[in-house]
């Protein structure tokens, strides 16, 4: 599922020649807009959130759009995954400042479509050994624990962890086989 984030603002007229998305108000807004599309969501698809189009946001719309829908994401009985795509740099130092810091003891991951300054498809916390976790499943589409233990160095168990701990995050996919992890 794509959703077009600048389409869907305009469609609720949040933005007519402005290319931002700030305030609390519109995150919440957008965030209504998006779950009622959810409704139709497959086990395991992939919510693509385009912002093409969209310059800035700031950190009251990604606590409100961003933060709920990785937490829904989470929290989701049926496994979906978000990745965003399109987004500039003033977007991609926002979101990863926002969902970077730990609430409640909830961490959050979020991909996207590019390598971003952090070194990593993701943003968000991210242990060092994560991002390589995730870097390897970018590059080889898949991974499973004694691949990740084979190229870390570390014992299949830990590796194992590290793949489900990523998977509880949305960082990784686990769609048939509980043994083998994919990118997203």
């Amino acid at each position: 599922m794509v959703i077009e984030i600048k389409k869907l603002a305009t469609s609720v007229a949040i933005t007519r020649k402005s290319i931002d998305l700030f305030t609390r108000y519109v995150g919440k807004l957008l965030f209504q807009k998006i779950q009622e599309k959810l409704k139709h969501l497959a086990e395991h698809e992939v919510v693509v959130i385009d912002f093409d189009g969209i310059r800035s946001v700031d950190a009251s719309f990604v606590d409100e759009c961003i933060v709920p829908l990785l937490e829904l994401s989470q929290a989701n009985t049926t496994p979906f995954y978000i990745k965003l795509i399109n987004i500039t740099d003033n977007v991609e130092y926002i979101v990863h400042q926002v969902i970077g810091m730990a609430q409640e003891q909830k961490r959050y991951i979020v991909m996207t479509d590019r390598l971003c300054k952090n070194g990593c498809h993701a943003l968000g916390s991210i242990s060092e050994m994560e991002i390589d976790i995730i870097e390897y499943c970018v590059i080889n589409k898949q991974a499973t624990s004694t691949d990740i233990a084979s190229f870390l160095h570390i014992s299949e168990s830990e590796a194992h962890d590290s793949l489900m701990r990523l998977y509880e995050m949305r960082a990784v996919r686990k769609i048939h086989d509980d043994n083998v992890f994919h990118a997203i």
